[in-house]
């Protein structure tokens, strides 16, 4: 009968007879091991990219609506104020009430293009649901109306125009055609009105 060999014994019996094959197969299952490293990380950072680049686009949008939105809107406030130390010049009359002759005129148009960004888009589809007023709408299209009136003014203080009357409005939706739908990609506010100086 035989005698039942150790364990420790067989690995000191390999290791003294096969060390080339001992030392190549440590080399192969380090290689191994580095390339399925390598491969968990790809694997990660594939999940990781997947995950993010949809996301980028929203992420950037609020980003957009909490910092760029309200430091544009804050600038055209400080526009306004300017202005606001002098009377307004923009009347909807369509004769001035001054009475002054008017040596020259002209036709004064300015316009803005606005859109809301993707997360204001999302925020109003969820309340559009419920119906009634759809504030993060209001606040884009006032905006806009406000810039363009605000451009109106510039032009004429630019131009050297004392008044502008009979000032108007006038709103024009932007959309894209896909398939059978028609989808809103923003608004188009133009102001105009006659520019006079006495």
């Amino acid at each position: 009968m035989r005698k039942p060999v150790e364990q420790t014994q067989l690995l000191t019996f390999d290791l003294q007879h096969h060390p080339l094959q001992v030392g190549q197969l440590n080399y192969s299952h380090m290689e191994r091991l580095s390339s399925s490293n390598e491969v968990i990380r790809l694997v990660v950072l594939y999940v990781v990219l997947s995950l993010l680049v949809p996301l980028l686009p929203w992420l950037v949008s609020g980003i957009g609506t909490a910092v760029y939105q309200p430091k544009k809107k804050q600038e055209l406030l400080q526009r306004e104020q300017a202005f606001a130390k002098t009377s307004d010049v923009l009347s909807t009359l369509s004769k001035p009430l001054s009475g002054k002759e008017v040596k020259e005129y002209q036709v004064l148009m300015t316009n803005v293009v606005m859109s809301p960004s993707w997360i204001q888009i999302l925020v109003g589809g969820i309340l559009s649901l419920f119906g009634g007023e759809i504030n993060v709408f209001t606040k884009v299209v006032d905006w806009s109306r406000r810039e363009a009136q605000q451009r109106l003014r510039e032009q004429a203080a630019a131009g050297g125009y004392d008044e502008v009357i009979n000032v108007r409005m006038e709103t024009t939706t932007l959309s894209k055609i896909r398939g059978a739908k028609d989808k809103t990609t923003g608004i188009e506010v133009l102001a105009y009105g006659t520019g006079i100086k006495y």
